[in-house]
């Protein structure tokens, strides 16, 4: 059951929003943040009112008719120690800047919460920015893990200019330390869309997987196929027809080149994930290299290990990514102590 409306002796109301004020949460959006791509309404259909796993929750504090302050819980299919679940993920938290410094945020925060538990929600997963961490924190999030950043280099130039190397030291330190390691006859290659048979590959991973996002076909069509911008790259890898890996990647401007952002990463077997990482690299076009993110001894991070991949230096990383989340209710796991799988694909932003 949603949480009745709350005002304020100065006349601001705490109130749930839907699809019909989606204007006014972009609004809001698109002033705290000129380059988020939510100002869009095609954007925010997609992610928020069009979502297939479940009913996005929103909050906003009206100041006199106008929204002033919003936050936003979208669904995603997750495993909650083994089993099927549904959490959202808490983005958007937005206070204008004639709003800010009058004590909105953590209010807001709260009645999201409490609201996403009455929709079945049990946790509200966050990555927040340095700006809103205090807030949600008083609103209950705890972190669980700042999830680091690995790179497989291709050009020497950029393994040099990064790590203060002569050109020659940084050749012979890409082709040793960073060498994706034997494929054993396994050959990826990139498609135009998703593979066909995910649900078949997710079965062979999901063993693997405690806590975390169901990478099933049904998250791809979504996250991947049914985004807007239609930005991303697909690999696969087949062994006697069968699927037994497959990647999707985005091209970014980070730690001072373009690389592709490997968002999935998905197999059971190391020597699928070399050859993946091989095809990323015969795709790169000129790309530094590509970088993924994944929780410190996680199954993505040991398979990224095997597979050439090696943590950046924290003092390289542009930012430190926080992974955290609130308990939605009483009854609901904690999430501090839980074996979490992340990948860069549960980030909204990307």
């Amino acid at each position: 059951m949603t949480r009745p409306d709350v005002t304020r002796p100065d006349g601001l109301v705490l109130r749930a929003v839907g699809q019909d004020e989606d204007a006014g949460l972009r609004a809001v959006i698109g002033a705290a943040f000129p380059d988020n791509p939510k100002a869009r309404a095609e954007i925010t259909r997609w992610q928020y009112w069009d979502n297939p796993f479940g009913s996005t929750r929103a909050w906003v504090w009206d100041d006199g008719g106008q929204v002033v302050a919003t936050y936003i819980g979208y669904p995603v299919p997750v495993v909650l120690d083994g089993r099927p679940a549904t959490v959202a993920i808490g983005v958007d938290a937005a206070v204008l800047p004639s709003h800010q410094g009058r004590g909105l945020f953590t209010p807001l925060s709260r009645a999201l919460y409490a609201d996403c538990g009455a929709h079945g929600m049990p946790l509200t997963i966050c990555y927040p920015n340095a700006n809103s961490t205090a807030g949600i924190t008083k609103a209950g999030w705890r972190p669980v893990a700042r999830l680091r950043t690995l790179v497989a280099p291709f050009d020497d130039a950029w393994l040099a200019r990064r790590f203060s190397l002569p050109r020659p030291a940084a050749r012979l330190v890409r082709t040793a330390a960073f060498a994706p390691g034997p494929a054993k006859g396994l050959v990826a290659v990139e498609v135009a869309a998703p593979p066909p048979d995910l649900d078949a590959l997710w079965a062979r991973v999901a063993p693997t997987v405690t806590y975390g996002v169901v990478r099933d076909a049904a998250w791809w069509r979504w996250r991947y196929s049914g985004h807007p911008d239609a930005p991303y790259r697909f690999f696969e890898v087949r062994r006697d027809g069968g699927l037994v890996g497959a990647a999707v990647t985005l091209q970014r401007e980070a730690f001072g080149g373009t690389f592709l952002n490997v968002l999935e990463l998905l197999t059971a077997r190391v020597p699928a994930a070399r050859a993946l990482r091989s095809a990323i690299a015969r795709a790169a076009g000129g790309a530094a290299g590509a970088a993924l993110v994944a929780v410190p001894g996680s199954p993505l991070d040991a398979l990224a290990v095997r597979s050439g991949f090696r943590r950046l230096p924290r003092r390289l990383e542009p930012k430190p990514l926080m992974f955290g989340a609130v308990r939605n209710g009483p009854g609901s796991p904690d999430p501090t102590v839980l074996p979490w799988s992340v990948a860069w694909g549960d980030l909204d932003h990307l």
